[in-house]
């Protein structure tokens, strides 16, 4: 099962400045640029931004994943809360807490303890969370990496090498290097802003493949030049393919289980909900939402946030015993 930050994704910051906040021609260049989501801001601090609502549901019918991202500066904590609660209201399908030199003072610790307390007793706990902050932990001694590593699912360090004044491979090893040593995923944030060239974009895409890492993203959209999006455009994050999964797949798609798009996709609780569907093993000519309903009747499981949230093969092999199918 993949993860929502696997592939490429790219950062939106205002929406009014990427594209010239045409909807359609965004999403049409998402797509074509081979990106699997966005990272699209929708808070500040307390305060909620409007353009997430706009782009996310558009984004969303295009197969696109969509990631909400908020500045924290951890002075209201209650309200950044309902900023990221609204965030999932809109359909998110996974957060991005964007902290950084506001963590860095002698209050740091305590704001990311209370910050991070208040996101796993709020409505939203199991969406799935990951935080972006500076590239090199060394550097930055009172930032407190093990609290928000040990609270998030994934880390996405801005690695900037232009502006680090390094190679794009040498700068993204030595991140990932220091990252790791907190014990969860990384997912590099690479520079498409400023004097960054198309060679380095595809170095620094290399790199990540060699270092076995299965997402990037890259800041940011209004500033990336065309020769920027052409590189991204055609760097990929290729992964081993056994013989049994494509062939697995291709009778799938052949009897109809799937619909043969986006096989590294992600699957949701509403997604196998409709290809149970499909295998007849629920009520015939239901829509997703139908098809869910009765899979949890049947299965006897959640189906809290069915768009968002991803299922395990623990979950799965539940699901398949308490249908009688295992």
């Amino acid at each position: 099962m993949g993860n929502f930050w696997d592939n490429k994704h790219f950062w939106i910051w205002e929406l009014n400045r990427s594209e010239n906040g045409s909807l359609d021609v965004l999403v049409k260049r998402s797509i074509e640029l081979g990106l699997a989501g966005l990272i699209v801001k929708a808070w500040d601090g307390s305060h909620c931004w409007s353009q997430f609502d706009q782009i996310v549901a558009p984004a969303k019918r295009a197969g696109l994943i969509v990631a909400a991202w908020g500045y924290s500066y951890g002075n209201d904590i209650p309200g950044e809360i309902r900023a990221m609660e609204r965030a999932v209201s809109a359909g998110c399908h996974w957060l991005v807490i964007d902290a950084e030199k506001e963590y860095e003072g002698d209050s740091g610790r305590d704001k990311a303890a209370s910050l991070l307390k208040a996101v796993k007793s709020s409505s939203f706990k199991d969406v799935v969370l990951g935080y972006t902050s500076f590239a090199f932990p060394s550097l930055h001694p009172k930032f407190p990496y093990d609290i928000f590593s040990s609270n998030c699912n994934v880390a996405l360090p801005q690695v900037y090498w232009g502006e680090f004044r390094m190679r794009p491979d040498q700068a993204l090893q030595r991140s990932v290097r220091e990252m790791r040593d907190y014990g969860l995923s990384v997912a590099p944030v690479g520079q498409a802003f400023g004097n960054v060239t198309g060679e380095q974009i595809r170095v620094f895409g290399d790199e990540a493949e060699a270092l076995g890492l299965s997402g990037v993203s890259f800041w940011s959209w209004q500033h990336a030049t065309a020769e920027m999006m052409h590189a991204v455009r055609v760097l990929s994050l290729k992964k081993e393919e056994s013989d049994w999964a494509e062939k697995a797949w291709d009778r799938a798609v052949a009897k109809k289980v799937l619909d043969g798009t986006n096989p590294r996709g992600t699957v949701t609780r509403e997604m196998l909900a409709v290809v149970l569907d499909n295998l007849g093993l629920l009520e015939p000519d239901v829509n997703a939402p139908e098809a869910l309903e009765k899979l949890a009747q049947k299965a006897r499981f959640n189906a809290v946030h069915p768009g968002r949230e991803q299922v395990d093969l623990f979950l799965l092999s539940v699901i398949l015993e308490r249908l009688g199918i295992i």
